[in-house]
């Protein structure tokens, strides 16, 4: 993984074989990321992803065990019990130019991974449980 910032921005490389989540989560401690927003492109060797169930209010998860093109990582990263959380969603192209997507719980980077994140300046933002939606939304 490689880093670069200037004062607003991070530029964050992934190479082959690392892991989405974990290396992300790592440069976000390393570099004091409170709270940014992540877009990214790239190739993976497997992907996995969820759809979000609201009647259930579970994520349904399948792992993709094949080459795919991110076409687009978005997301953003935000305060979850005073530590860095991740949310991010991704679209993907498998050899076939399908494209498919959903909620990113991890991938495996083959290639590369550029990610770009934006620092938001402002008071950091937190995560709040909604008991409509079980979810974690952003507390504004």
């Amino acid at each position: 993984m490689k880093v670069r910032k200037d004062a607003y921005n991070w530029l964050i490389v992934l190479e082959k074989g690392d892991k989405l989540v974990e290396s992300l989560q790592e440069a976000i401690i390393k570099e004091g990321i409170k709270t940014g927003w992540i877009f990214g492109l790239g190739a993976c060797s497997w992907a996995e992803i969820g759809f979000y169930d609201l009647k259930s209010q579970n994520y349904h998860w399948k792992k993709y065990q094949e080459p795919l093109e991110i076409l687009s990582l978005q997301g953003n990263v935000s305060l979850s019990e005073d530590q860095p959380t991740l949310h991010v969603h991704g679209t993907f192209s498998n050899d076939q130019l399908q494209s498919i997507g959903g909620h990113v719980k991890d991938l495996e980077v083959a290639g590369t991974c550029e990610i770009f994140l934006h620092d938001w300046f402002a008071s950091p933002i937190s995560r709040k449980a909604d008991p409509n939606t079980g979810l974690n939304l952003l507390d504004l």
